[in-house]
């Protein structure tokens, strides 16, 4: 198994308010399988995909 790099990381944040609540950095292709759980867990809540290396995704 290799080491992801940054450009194959997701962020996958669970949002409360202005407070993200969740915040994984995680490989491209589990970000879809983990965004999908935090969608059940917390279905009220807005759940986001976006890239780990985006600079504007810095809390």
């Amino acid at each position: 198994m290799h080491e992801a790099t940054a450009s194959e990381q997701q962020r996958v944040r669970v949002w409360f308010g202005e407070f993200a609540i969740v915040d994984r950095s995680t490989t491209s292709a589990d970000a879809q399988a983990f965004a999908t759980a935090m969608r059940r867990r917390f279905a009220s809540l807005p759940v986001t995909i976006d890239a780990a290396n985006d600079e504007r995704n810095r809390l």
